[in-house]
């Protein structure tokens, strides 16, 4: 958990739109000193929400991403900053915690918004890693790649990627073009859309995990086998039971599910 000073998430997990806190807006120069901040804090301490800006747009020198702030999201914990990232309709909103070099982005199931990942960015930023999520734009890999940007530009050098069914099925996909550190996918399909996550396409060659349940109704268990690389035993873990996606964090088998995740990035980043 973060801090004490640092409400729990009030909810996780939901694929309603997130209803946003209102508070006064600030102005650009707050945003770039909120991401500095963010950076520079040790990993027990939150960002602070009121330099958190609501308004104006901002460019960040560290990576060519245009940063438009928006208010905290109620399903979040306090302290968490949050942004839009590409334009008007099309544009990614960003959530993101903690400190550090050492990113992980943790992507949604698809229709899926900040709050699915809510508890995992808050354990992870406990951590010491520096932990974004995101609600999906008008882009898929556009979404996933502004997130890995908003990391970046505030001062990951490698990030992993963590994902749930069609984010895990992009977050394998993307993993060798974005050099992740390491991959973690939940129920991912083997095809999505025109997406191929199949091993034999993206070709990763770093620590990947795939978590898929025997009788899952929603992708089937031989779909998710399909992107663990065949030649790694290690890379496909099935487990008992129907659970899909994020709902793994919740069943019987979460705690299961979270070492794979920590053991994972352990790998990933080199312990």
């Amino acid at each position: 958990m973060l801090p004490s000073t640092t409400p729990a998430p009030s909810a996780a997990r939901t694929t309603s739109a997130p209803t946003r806190r209102a508070r006064p807006a600030v102005g650009a120069l707050a945003a770039v000193l909120a991401l500095a901040a963010l950076t520079a804090c040790s990993s027990d301490t939150p960002p602070d929400p009121e330099a958190v800006p609501t308004s104006a747009t901002t460019t960040l020198a560290a990576a060519p991403v245009e940063l438009t702030p928006t208010d905290p999201d109620a399903c979040l914990a306090e302290g968490v900053a949050a942004a839009d990232v590409g334009e008007d309709l099309a544009a990614t909103h960003v959530a993101w915690a903690g400190s550090g070099t050492r990113g992980v982005v943790l992507s949604p199931q698809d229709g899926g918004d900040v709050c699915q990942w809510a508890d995992e960015l808050v354990r992870l930023a406990s951590q010491g890693y520096l932990v974004a999520t995101f609600t999906w734009g008008g882009a898929a890999e556009e979404s996933v790649r502004g997130a890995v940007d908003v990391l970046r530009a505030a001062g990951a050098q490698d990030v992993a990627l963590v994902g749930a069914s069609m984010g895990g099925a992009w977050s394998a996909a993307l993993a060798q073009d974005l050099d992740a550190a390491a991959v973690v996918a939940l129920s991912p399909p083997a095809a999505f859309g025109d997406l191929d996550a199949t091993a034999a396409s993206h070709g990763y060659t770093g620590p990947i995990v795939v978590v898929a349940s025997a009788d899952d109704g929603d992708v089937p268990a031989a779909q998710s086998m399909q992107v663990a690389p065949l030649d790694d035993p290690d890379a496909y873990v099935e487990l008992s039971g129907s659970a899909h996606g994020v709902a793994l964090l919740d069943g019987e088998h979460a705690d299961q599910v979270r070492d794979i995740i920590d053991e994972t990035l352990a790998a990933g980043f080199g312990g």
